[in-house]
């Protein structure tokens, strides 16, 4: 008789892109029980509907310590097949120092943007990022990437854990559709995320700054909050800061826009970016390496490069053009690849095998 796996996730942090990838994750995987050992954070409430789809959920206690000794004791109370899904740099170190991969309870790790990609620390800093990725993939029995590019960065020497591309989505919430502006009105250009360095709010500012010389009744608004520093620099630049949003809300702001700029200086696969295009707004981003085999239509490398870059949506028509163009780049970012990909990752443990 086969018996039903159980999949644990464990997360530093249970917000933002990687709530929503464990979300997803739990969705399109419904023949496993799903369960959420996670960490909060101050600056983004989790509302009760948010642990819909799991079948149990803990929260990790404070200090480094005492949070290795809850997952070894929380795992250890489990029986039958049980995979240990680790998400996010703190999450995947927890995971893999707290237990050792085996047949029975295999590791398993998505990145959701590896820490030796951050760009606001050292190049010294970095090598030890990576250097402790790859002792942590020789206790690694398969990664669950986000991306093409994620992928080829868990390619690790001398460990060969499994590598599956796992899709990321843009999850089950209705967003409303993004309505075209009037020729009376300027367009209105949306941002996303935690005003920090890696959403890089200062090249989404001065980019927007940059185009008002051409086209002065550009409108620019970023969704979410932060860093003080950078939400003055926003202000400064005329752009509105939302402050954090639920997740509906936000999706609600952002179909109110008409051009979404992604400005990110590293990242795993944006799910901002995919909830644009399923609100139907066109996609302009920042040409990073994190974008690459994406091929999204509309890209440019410098601040000064975003007014050229909106020549190109000047019309309905070529606003229309640039969705279309955008919908086949992220086509496989779907519930029916992600479910295939989920198959994929967990299908050689379920039943104990």
């Amino acid at each position: 008789m086969t018996t039903s796996l159980t999949v644990v996730h464990v997360t530093e942090s249970f917000a933002s892109g990687t709530a929503a990838a464990i979300r997803d994750f739990a969705r399109n995987y419904p023949s496993a029980e799903h369960h959420l050992v996670y960490a909060r954070r101050t600056e983004a409430a989790v509302s009760p509907a948010e642990f819909a789809g799991f079948t149990a959920t803990a929260e990790l206690p404070d200090g480094h310590g005492a949070r290795l000794r809850f997952i070894r004791r929380y795992l250890t109370a489990l029986t039958g097949p049980v995979v240990v899904h680790a998400h996010s740099s703190k999450g995947g170190v927890y995971a893999r120092l707290a237990v050792r991969r085996s047949s029975r309870r295999p590791l398993v790790y998505s990145p959701h943007c590896y820490a030796f990609e951050r760009r606001d620390v050292g190049p010294a800093v970095r090598a030890v990022f990576r250097g402790v990725e790859w002792l942590l993939a020789f206790n690694t029995s398969a990664y669950g990437a986000c991306s093409p590019r994620e992928a080829l960065l868990s390619r690790w020497p001398l460990a060969a854990p499994r590598v599956v591309t796992v899709p990321n989505v843009a999850g089950p919430c209705t967003i409303p559709a993004a309505a075209d502006p009037s020729p009376a009105t300027g367009l209105r250009v949306v941002g996303n995320g935690r005003l920090g360095a890696q959403k890089d709010p200062v090249f989404f500012a001065d980019a927007v700054a940059y185009a008002r010389r051409t086209y002065p009744d550009l409108q620019a608004v970023w969704i979410g909050d932060g860093d003080a520093e950078y939400a003055q620099y926003l202000a400064d630049r005329r752009i509105e800061v939302t402050g954090w949003l639920s997740r509906a809300q936000a999706l609600a702001e952002l179909a109110r826009g008409d051009v979404y700029l992604h400005t990110a200086l590293w990242e795993g696969l944006p799910i901002s970016i995919l909830e644009a295009n399923a609100a139907g707004l066109p996609v302009v981003a920042r040409t990073r390496p994190y974008l690459t085999g994406q091929r999204l239509p509309l890209t440019f490398a410098e601040p000064a490069g975003f007014a050229d870059v909106l020549a190109a949506l000047s019309t309905a028509s070529d606003r229309a053009a640039v969705r279309d163009a955008t919908r086949i780049a992220l086509a496989d970012n779907c519930d029916g690849s992600q479910q295939v990909a989920l198959k994929e990752l967990y299908g050689p443990y379920a039943g104990g095998r």
